[in-house]
């Protein structure tokens, strides 16, 4: 779930569950809508696992974008999922009906007033170069990176055929993938992973950046501007990537990204101890 500043409609960053957010006389409606959406999304997959419903939990995963919308026919705001084109096929319309009695359950209990849910296919940012696109798309050439964390909507950030989650994550990259292209030598570079899924014991968990270097796997997490109540989850899961084998483990400090300065010496002290890791 995301966090909220004041910058977002005044909200309170203390408030710690969206039923207190909402609940927030200064919410603008927009927000309040956008949150709403966020809240059912994130209640329906929490119930779907508590419930032990993993297979149809999996899904929700997929949904790559999530508002209220208004729905002439019906005369009320209907929840719209969007999933990929490719994984329209998965929302049958069993599971589409279980999505929506969950929904009207968590609706009837917040007061939401929200008790049906459309699942569409999403539609590619497109412009005058669409061709271009559309050409690279025709060669399978598309993101394939595994980049599908819940996200509340646009924009997404895209470059090299790889997803990212936010503007930060991909001035990370540009500043890692500077140094594979320009300053270090062809035969002694970095390959950079952003966003892989993977499994290490007992859980599964999707690092910002896995970087390999020098025979050495490291991994590069980027901080948002409310990390510090994760300190103690951060080192339990530094130390279950030691114990699998992940040489060296960083981050990138919310505050290095906005300085190029600061971003290049957090990039280049990262990659200088991963070659010196053992």
């Amino acid at each position: 779930m995301s966090d909220y500043g004041t910058g977002h409609g005044g909200v309170d960053n203390n408030l710690r569950s969206y039923d207190e957010i909402l609940q927030n006389p200064v919410l603008k409606d927009s927000e309040r809508e956008r949150l709403t959406a966020e809240a059912l999304v994130a209640y329906i997959s929490m119930l779907l696992v508590r419930r032990g419903d993993v297979e149809t939990a999996r899904l929700m995963l997929l949904v790559e974008r999530w508002a209220l919308e208004w729905d002439n026919e019906g005369q009320e705001k209907d929840l719209v999922l969007d999933v990929d084109p490719a994984n329209r096929g998965h929302f049958t319309q069993d599971v589409i009906e279980k999505l929506r009695a969950i929904c009207s359950e968590v609706s009837d209990r917040f007061k939401y007033g929200i008790n049906w849910i459309e699942v569409r296919e999403t539609l590619p940012a497109l412009g005058p170069g669409w061709r271009d696109q559309f050409e690279r798309e025709l060669k399978g050439e598309r993101p394939t990176n595994q980049a599908r964390r819940l996200q509340t909507g646009p924009p997404r950030w895209v470059e090299d055929d790889l997803l990212f989650t936010n503007a930060g994550e991909q001035r990370v990259y540009r500043a890692l993938k500077h140094r594979q292209e320009q300053v270090l030598p062809a035969e002694d570079t970095i390959a950079i992973f952003p966003l892989p899924n993977g499994r290490v014991s007992k859980r599964t968990w999707e690092p910002d950046f896995l970087v390999t270097y020098k025979g050495r796997a490291g991994v590069l997490e980027v901080d948002g501007p409310h990390h510090n109540a994760r300190r103690a989850l951060d080192r339990t899961r530094d130390h279950l990537l030691h114990d699998s084998g992940i040489a060296y483990v960083d981050r990138v400090p919310v505050e290095a990204l906005e300085s190029p300065k600061e971003l290049n010496a957090v990039v280049d002290r990262f990659l200088r101890r991963l070659a010196e890791s053992r």
